[in-house]
């Protein structure tokens, strides 16, 4: 198979491969740490075996609560189940060349034209599998780093489908700006599926003879999608253990079928660290006190008790366990053979402790806001925690936005317009803007809106309206509004039916001032 020569030598892919689940593997304890407290299920980095129990270790739920909320709150927020949360704009460019120009279409149009292309982007994302994948991105995302597979399906009314992939397989790239460019990824196959999965896939005769013999050997997958910067294009290319080259490769355009997200990035680090990161300390005080809290109430349950022994105690041998007898040379002076120990301790200062750690760990991921699964909420109260989440993750949202929620876009509409079921569109900026319509935006949104408001009516309260009308371009403050408030683009006049309007009401005016001038008639 001919590798492009931008790409370099299969030893020179390999090796890149390598380096990068090197660099990768610095991040192992940490990460089993974070996910053996917040998420043990979804734990790989353990190397427990399929089946194995992985929580024998944890004493509190804490963590494992808090995570699963504050990513059904994530996903509310910035990508709502069911819901379009993004719509399609024209860009200032285009705007600008519509009026200067002479064109036989409309900005009115193209907005609803656009919205249009947005109403069918959201309609095929809403009937695939993006709820439930997104909500296991949102999990890992709270760790620190999230990553989305969008592959194109062969059935046309399901053609997108989304996979999370667990973390453990996963190593990248970045490119100069800091964005994520090329993807790598290790995991098993049989190999009776691996021509299903890769169409055109060209084994070896050694792996051919293995698909024939024994097509339930589960093979080392090794697979990369690679950015060319000279051509701008993706690249797929797959090989395994039994192979010594490429034997497969698809070009993926300009379109990656990988979306990866960080919730923040330290500089010099590639990976993404999360508000689970920042609560580790605390979930792992609380676990360990927790621990204690069972060991004493076992304790005070079962007892321990002191006998008498005529030898000597050797106290190296003694074991403080639940219902353990302690040999002593004497118990008190009426000395009984056996007696009680007494192991007072006051919980309640302990329980105070306890309490305090669980109360930290559910702010730092966002459960002392209402929780989006409880009671129905009003509009009001909705508005009110996105704002405050708003406030809270606002630097994180930007990232996402950009990283997460525009990426995922791209790809779709890539697919839906290949496949012929969407006019083509350009989300780079020039044709196409993309504004965003989940409640942290529409939130960020609320907040520029009353800053406009506060200034506006500050200037009308100490200058007088006159001033306001000289100051601010009052008669574009409702498309303003409009913009930030998604409402649909035909309840929005165009700018001719606003010169309209304007007429209208003049010509009205002038019909009610020519009515109030005639003379009154005789009585």
């Amino acid at each position: 198979m001919q590798i492009p020569k931008e790409l370099g030598s299969y030893d020179d892919i390999k090796r890149r491969e390598q380096d990068a689940f090197k660099r990768m593997s610095n991040w192992h304890d940490l990460l089993d740490d974070v996910y053996e407290y917040f998420l043990p299920n979804r734990n790989l980095f353990d190397d427990f075996a399929k089946g194995q129990k992985k929580m024998d270790r944890i004493f509190d739920s804490t963590a494992m609560e808090a995570i699963q909320q504050a990513a059904s709150k994530l996903q509310e927020n910035i990508a709502p189940i069911q819901a379009r949360w993004a719509t399609f704009a024209p860009s200032n460019e285009i705007l600008n060349e519509l009026a200067t120009g002479d064109f036989d279409v409309t900005e009115k149009d193209i907005r609803e034209n656009l919205e249009n292309q947005a109403t069918i982007v959201f309609d095929y994302i809403n009937r695939s599998n993006f709820a439930t994948q997104f909500f296991e991105h949102a999990l890992d995302l709270l760790v620190g780093t999230g990553t989305l597979r969008i592959d194109e399906a062969d059935d046309n009314d399901m053609p997108i489908v989304f996979t999370a992939i667990p973390q453990k397989g996963i190593a990248f790239e970045e490119g100069p700006y800091g964005t994520v460019e090329t993807h790598w990824r290790r995991f098993k196959m049989k190999a009776r599926d691996i021509p299903r999965k890769y169409r055109g896939y060209q084994p070896t005769q050694k792996m051919q003879s293995i698909m024939e013999s024994k097509p339930d050997t589960e093979c080392d997958i090794r697979e990369g999608v690679i950015f060319d910067p000279k051509k701008e294009k993706y690249y797929g290319l797959v090989w395994n253990d039994k192979d010594d080259r490429i034997s497969w490769m698809e070009d993926y355009g300009k379109s990656s079928p990988w979306v990866t997200g960080r919730y923040s990035k330290t500089a010099g680090e590639i990976r993404g660290r999360g508000p689970a990161v920042q609560a580790l300390p605390d979930v792992r005080s609380l676990n360990k006190v927790k621990e204690f809290v069972l060991q004493k109430a076992a304790i005070d349950l079962s007892g321990m008790y002191t006998a008498t022994d005529d030898g000597v105690t050797n106290p190296y041998n003694i074991v403080i366990s639940p219902g353990v007898v302690i040999p002593v040379g004497s118990n008190n002076s009426s000395n009984p053979s056996i007696q009680r120990l007494d192991t007072g301790t006051n919980l309640s200062l302990v329980q105070f402790e306890v309490q305090d750690l669980q109360n930290a760990i559910k702010k730092t991921l966002f459960n002392d806001l209402r929780d989006p699964t409880g009671p129905v909420r009003s509009a009001t109260e909705i508005a009110l925690d996105s704002r405050e989440l708003a406030r809270r993750i606002g630097s994180a949202f930007g990232r996402l936005q950009t990283e997460v929620l525009i990426p995922i876009l791209k790809r779709v509409t890539f697919i839906l317009t290949r496949r012929g079921l969407l006019q083509p569109l350009q989300l780079d900026g020039r044709d196409v803007e993309i504004k965003f319509l989940s409640p942290l935006a529409k939130a960020q949104d609320g907040e520029d809106i009353i800053n406009v408001q506060q200034a506006v009516q500050f200037v009308m309260q100490n200058a007088g309206p006159d001033q306001a009308l000289i100051g601010f371009k009052l008669e574009d403050f409702a498309a303003w509004v409009a913009s930030k408030t998604g409402m649909p683009a035909e309840l929005v006049r165009s700018q001719a039916e606003k010169e309209t309007a304007i007429q209208a009401g003049a010509q009205a005016e002038a019909a009610g001032m020519k009515t109030s001038e005639r003379p009154m008639p005789q009585q």
